[in-house]
């Protein structure tokens, strides 16, 4: 992990620190400063050292393998949930879980053409931006940290059916000091570093059109988090129930009608009958000393009744 983090030091003292990190970039090649390949550069070195010593990580492979991870998955959508017609598969490839660094790409797939204000707008006039609301990146030529001889031309490549590969944006940055608070979970992790990918672009009339491309039609569908399932209570509690229909069905497990049986320890049924308790004894108390003075007040009248004196007129 130390050549995350030499990558996410080196690049990020040239970046605004703080702020939720963002990357803004066009679909094709731009004139970049000197600075900026000289990072590249220190980055693709970076990556290189790495496969040299390691034969953990091959970014070919890599590439190979991710491109039929999101070709598969993205194939599966009729039209694209974004008028551009575009969507994007984001994966992780390194993570660094004692510090947060990461390295991650993202690969601008076209799923259906597009539609509205987006009708006629050719590719070339896009640009992408990717912000992160909990990490602060910067972003690496793809196909040069690659491999130096990778030259596949992903605008060329067309496929006759399913997704069509136009960009790929290699990433690496960290998960922002105030929001790296241990234990650090997968449900912790993954919000951090799912990224916002908007494209913008201007259309016939010149006016500028921008649209979310959603990040979650295809994430982590290879490397890290490509293998773990994170469900949220709604869909744990629908899955037990699954499983329990299941074995009911395969007779595994007797069938138990509900309301007759206590499932639990009955918390609330002890609390109840205390207090039902308590009540009744004090509302029996109390009968029973209204019946004392009753049957008191009865002996003091009869006798007083019979000592008092007769009288008789003459």
């Amino acid at each position: 992990m130390v050549w995350i983090t030499a990558a996410v030091a080196s690049l990020l003292l040239v970046q605004v620190y703080g702020a939720p990190g963002s990357i803004a970039g066009g679909l094709l090649r731009s004139n970049r400063p000197s600075l900026e390949k000289r990072m590249e550069k220190a980055a693709y070195s970076l990556v290189e050292q790495r496969q040299d010593t390691s034969t953990t990580l091959n970014m070919t492979q890599w590439d190979t393998d991710s491109v039929a991870a999101c070709t598969a998955t993205l194939a599966t959508l009729s039209t694209a949930s974004n008028p551009s017609g575009m969507a994007v598969c984001y994966n992780l490839v390194q993570l660094d879980t004692n510090e947060g660094a990461f390295l991650a790409d993202l690969r601008l797939f076209e799923v259906s053409k597009p539609s509205g204000t987006w009708s006629g707008i050719p590719l070339q006039q896009m640009q992408g931006g990717i912000q992160f609301n909990g990490a602060t990146a910067s972003q690496i030529n793809g196909q040069k940290v690659v491999s130096r001889d990778l030259e596949r031309h992903y605008l060329s490549k067309r496929q006759s059916d399913g997704p069509i590969l136009h960009r790929t944006y290699m990433i690496v940055g960290r998960i922002n000091t105030d929001q790296w608070i241990p234990p650090m979970t997968i449900q912790k992790i993954e919000p951090l570093l799912m990224p916002i990918f908007t494209l913008t672009a201007k259309d016939s009339t010149g006016k500028t059109v921008s649209t979310n491309v959603s990040s979650n039609e295809a994430a982590f569908v290879h490397g890290i988090f490509s293998k773990e399932v994170v469900l949220s209570p709604f869909n744990m509690a629908s899955l037990a129930v699954q499983n329990i229909t299941e074995e009911l069905r395969a007779g595994k497990v007797a069938f138990i009608l509900p309301g007759v049986n206590l499932m639990i320890f009955p918390i609330g049924l002890v609390i109840t009958t205390f207090w039902m308790a308590i009540g009744v004894s004090a509302y029996a108390y109390g009968t029973y000393e209204r019946y004392n003075y009753r049957e008191s007040y009865r002996r003091r009248k009869a006798m007083s009744a019979s000592s008092k004196p007769y009288t008789t007129r003459i």
